[in-house]
């Protein structure tokens, strides 16, 4: 989407003032270091001597990913990767790599940036387009919504590596109980579960979700106006904030705590709304899939065995649910030389191969971006939820894309979480906020 000079300068203004807190220095930061225990630099090298990338990635996926590039270094001799590892914190790992490219640094060559903030990078001529790196085949073979992600003004600027979205957990042992043999689609439906159940049940709630001020309920928010078919942006990019589908929407998801979710649900994050599902005090729960093992370990979950994933509730029948994408994409510093950037495609089209992305999934249990892997007789032996969640997943959307996510987010935060609290009305909030993204656009 065109964002404007107004957007530009103010992301640059920003990333500025980062730079300056990092005291100039145009090295790695002191918290990040590489495989040889400091950030390694990506100088010239000898014709006849292999090419070194620095890849830069956080600590969440760190042994995983230490493997997949002893696999790389090991299936050639022409490029050698070394690593530089950051403390798992997606806003640490942002400021690290923006105060790095306001700088024109080149001691990463190779970047795991959050895939909220691609749209910021690529406005500020940061990373290198990828247009020509993949072939239509190519990108058909990942999923749909990570490359939509990965996209930036009609232009594929990041490789999706590894995604994530949240699903809507829920209790099998209830409805095999109550006979009920077709999951519910809808919020009614899971409602009149939930009105069928017998006092005793120790179940005081239908939904379990997150309404703190916090990126997670930013997250819940827009799946929210995806059922009711809104969304925060137009297809050009302008915000539709105050539109009448998102007030019906944000006004559900405000009426909802206090009667079928938790008085508590406007403080919650993940884990608190994940405790009330493992106490076995809700009868659902929207979390990200990765809990699935949580859910159903014996020693964490009172519930264990008896949990069952599917897609987010709709407003109405047969409407298509959308999950919230997360996860990690691969992007390349375009301050590097074009020798480096050419060593630096080979090694990300590597990373984003089937073989490799089975790899890394069997590895790490993140979700793979290659579709094919959710289907590998392998794959499915050690994760077999994801014979369920490939369809959850497969319809999954991006949050925002702006290059101005930060910004965005906040206002979203501050501006629907006082809605759900009820210190200001659900149309006012969603105005006010409707304000504040048209300032930044």
């Amino acid at each position: 989407m065109n964002t404007g000079k107004k957007i530009m300068s103010l992301t640059l203004a920003s990333a500025m003032v980062l730079s300056l807190a990092a005291c100039g220095n145009t090295a790695a930061s002191s918290t990040g270091t590489s495989s040889t225990g400091e950030a390694a630099s990506s100088g010239g090298t000898e014709a006849s001597e292999p090419i070194t990338l620095t890849f830069a990635f956080d600590e969440g996926v760190g042994e995983a990913t230490q493997a997949a590039i002893e696999d790389f270094n090991a299936s050639q001799d022409q490029i050698v990767v070394e690593s530089y590892r950051l403390p798992q914190d997606a806003n640490n790992l942002h400021d690290d790599f923006v105060n790095k490219m306001v700088a024109e640094d080149t001691s990463v060559d190779v970047m795991a940036l959050d895939v909220t903030y691609v749209s910021e990078f690529a406005a500020a001529g940061w990373i290198e387009p990828m247009t020509d790196m993949f072939t239509q085949e190519e990108l058909d073979a990942l999923l749909s919504g990570t490359v939509e992600g990965a996209t930036y003004d009609g232009t594929l600027y990041a490789a999706p590596w590894f995604t994530n979205a949240s699903a809507l957990f829920y209790r099998t042992d209830v409805l095999e109980e109550l006979g009920i043999t077709e999951v519910p689609t809808t919020y009614d439906g899971w409602i009149e579960v939930f009105e069928q159940l017998p006092e005793d049940s120790g179940i005081e709630y239908a939904f379990s979700y997150q309404g703190g001020q916090s990126e997670s309920m930013v997250c819940n928010w827009v799946e929210f106006l995806w059922s009711f078919g809104g969304d925060v942006l137009d297809a050009e990019g302008n915000p539709v904030a105050n539109s009448a589908e998102n007030i019906a929407a944000t006004q559900l998801m405000k009426d909802y705590i206090g009667t079928y979710a938790a008085e508590g649900t406007t403080t919650y994050s993940e884990t608190e709304s994940q405790q009330i599902f493992q106490e076995g005090k809700s009868l659902t729960c929207r979390t990200w899939s990765g809990t699935w093992n949580t859910f159903n370990d014996a020693e964490q979950s009172n519930v264990a065995g008896n949990v069952g994933m599917t897609v987010l509730p709709v407003q109405n029948e047969g409407d298509t649910a959308h999950s919230c994408l997360g996860g990690l994409d691969l992007v390349i510093n375009t301050y590097i030389s074009d020798e480096q950037k050419e060593a630096a495609k080979t090694f990300v089209k590597w990373l984003v191969s089937e073989e490799a992305e089975k790899t890394f999934t069997l590895r790490s249990a993140q979700p793979p971006t290659v579709k094919a892997v959710y289907s590998d007789a392998e794959v499915l032996e050690q994760i077999p939820f994801y014979a369920d969640f490939f369809s959850i997943i497969e319809n999954g959307k991006s949050r925002p894309i702006s290059p101005m996510y930060a910004e965005v987010s906040d206002a979203i935060q501050r501006n629907v979480h006082s809605a759900l609290t009820g210190e200001v009305a659900v149309e006012e909030a969603l105005n006010t906020l409707q304000g504040e993204l048209e300032a930044l656009s």
